[in-house]
Order: C-alpha cells, then structure tokens, then sequence
C-alpha cells in the first residue's frame, strides 16, 4: 500500500491534471477488483476508491468459494450444521447401517464374494495360525519388527493421525485437518460395529485356545458369551473377541481415508495400504488373530473409510478449488452508478 501511495504522488508531479487523473485510475484497478471514481470536493480532482458492489453473481460466488479462514466458518464444532463433526458422525453411521437396502449389482457380487473369501479363511484358519506364529522364531527381524508394526492399529495409528492433525492445524493446511477429521470418524464407526460383531459371536482367539478349549481355529461361544458369568470365570476376555480384528479395522480405516483424500499423489495410497497391511500380518504373527479375524477387520475399516470419505465429498461437492473458481468465473467490465459517483467494475 506504500508503494501504491509513493506511485501516485510520483504520477501527480510528473502528469497533468487531466493524465495523471486516468493514470491513477488505472493503478487503482490493477490493485482492487472494484473501483469507483469520485470527485475531491477540495481540488477538483478525480479519486479512485476501491469498494465492493453487489452483482447478480456475487450470490453464487460467495457460496462457491472455500473459506479463507478455515477455522471461524467451517463449523466443525456445531451440533446443529450438516458439517459439524458430531452431526457429520451420526449421519455416517445411519448411512452405513442402511447401505445395503441401497446395493447395486455390483456392490452384491462384491459382498458376497467377501463372504465366499471369509468362509474359506474360516476352513484354513488352524493351518495359518501354525505357519503365523512360529516366524518371530524364525526370524529374529520378525520378532523385533512385529510388535511395533501392530501398535499402528491400536494407539500409535491414533497418536499418528492426531499428530498430523494438530501440524496441519499449526501450518493451516485445511485438507490435513480435515483428513485427521475423517479418519477419525471412520477409525470410530468401524470401531463400533467390530465391537458389536465381537459380542455377537464370541470366537475364541488363537492364544487363548491354545491354552483353553483347543479347537481348530478357535472355539465360537456365540452371542454375549463374555458376559455368561459361568464362562467369564474360566476364561479371560481374549476367549471371546477374536472375530473380527479390532487393530486391522483401525488401520484400514485410516489408511482409507488418507488414500481416498490424497489420491493424486500416488505414494500415499501406497504407503497407506502397506502399512495397514503390514498391521494386519502382524495381527497374524503376533498370535492375536486368525486369518479370517483379519481380513474381516481389513474390509470393515476399508468400507467405512470408504463411506466417510464419499459422504465428506457429497456435503463439500459445491465448494470449488481456486483454480476451479478462476476457470469458471470470466472476467467483466461493468458502469457503476452509486448516488453522485460514478465509475467501472473490473472483476477477473
């Protein structure tokens, strides 16, 4: 603006009246998107102001246009707009329990496929177990590198998406905020409905039926079976929550998310997904899981990342990016009449 001010002092030495009028008006335009020019009532001398006047696409603009300050007018923390994260939330689980009234073909054949591929684990699950578990004996980079890598579906993956939320907020890196966002909601949601199939078949997990009931591929005690007080004082609680896996649903979840979002930028997909992977065999090796348990858990974080994600881009569709905005919008030259001033619109 200093420079601005220095430019026109310059240009009212050096031009006439007349010249340095036009000259100051052209300045003004090449700094503001709307000028109106007005007369000094001292010296006769034409002004030119930069203000705001209201077109007939200003309305749609407004409405097209992201936020320049992310944090005052995304209402993340509203319990009332669409987009606030616990409204957001809730929606996502009502969609996901009503998706399959919503299947098509191709989402049928897809699911029923799952089950085919879940069942036949099922069959093969002792025979995974033993090859899965005896690598860290083998192995010693097994050993050391296991029980790191199965932490990223439990706390550390929490930890990690929390850490790239808060940097993204610290730098104001809008899309990074709102990925941890929507990680989190699809690490929640997938977390809820693993808990809920847990208590609903009650399978024994490889640990414990080693040491207890010893059946091929793990005992199944069936609905609510934790809670049986006969069965509760016998066994511990890794007795009855095996299927599906709790860790690899968290990892799949998020790494979901973090695909879909940064999906143009190739690495990311691919780290993301071997990394959940990665959690996934460790679940193997390190005797917490069986096959099944594990491939359930994968498909269940993968479909509500998934639906988070695709939800998220539904309510969002009409915010365009900058580089969308200016391809879209042309630029335009209008008169203004605003009482005794007069002047030109330069919109670009």
């Amino acid at each position: 603006m200093d420079k601005l001010k220095s430019l026109t002092r310059t240009v009212r030495l050096l031009f006439p009246r007349f010249c340095r009028d036009q000259i100051i008006t052209g300045v003004l335009l090449l700094f503001s998107n709307s000028v109106i020019l007005s007369k000094n009532p001292a010296t006769g001398s034409l002004i030119g102001q930069p203000v705001d006047f209201p077109s007939n696409n200003q309305k749609e603009i407004v409405t097209l246009k992201p936020s320049g300050n992310f944090y005052e007018t995304d209402s993340i923390f509203s319990f009332r707009s669409p987009n606030g994260y616990i409204p957001s939330l809730l929606h996502n689980f009502g969609e996901q329990v009503t998706a399959p009234l919503h299947f098509k073909a191709k989402q049928w054949i897809i699911t029923g496929a799952s089950v085919c591929i879940a069942a036949a684990l099922i069959h093969v699950d002792n025979e995974v177990d033993d090859w899965a578990h005896i690598q860290k004996q083998k192995h010693n980079w097994v050993a050391k590198s296991s029980p790191v890598i199965t932490q990223f579906g439990g706390n550390d993956g929490i930890y990690s998406v929390a850490a790239i939320g808060l940097l993204s907020a610290a730098f104001k890196n809008e899309k990074g905020v709102q990925t941890s966002l929507l990680a989190t909601q699809a690490w929640f949601t997938s977390g809820v409905w693993v808990r809920m199939i847990k208590m609903l078949t009650g399978r024994e997990r490889p640990e414990a039926d080693y040491i207890y009931s010893k059946t091929e591929g793990g005992k199944w005690y069936g609905p609510f079976a934790q809670y049986d007080q006969d069965l509760a004082i016998k066994r511990p609680g890794s007795a009855f929550d095996s299927f599906p896996s709790g860790h690899s649903a968290t990892a799949f979840s998020i790494a979901t998310v973090f695909a879909s979002q940064y999906k143009d930028i190739k690495a990311i997909p691919i780290i993301s997904y071997s990394v959940a992977s990665l959690v996934g065999i460790s679940r193997l090796t390190e005797h917490k899981h069986w096959a099944s348990d594990v491939f359930v858990g994968s498909l269940i974080g993968y479909a509500c990342g998934k639906q988070v994600v695709s939800h998220f881009n539904k309510t969002h569709q009409n915010l365009l990016s900058p580089a969308q905005l200016k391809s879209k919008s042309k630029s335009e030259i209008t008169f203004i009449q605003n009482g005794n001033q007069v002047g030109f619109s330069l919109m670009w």
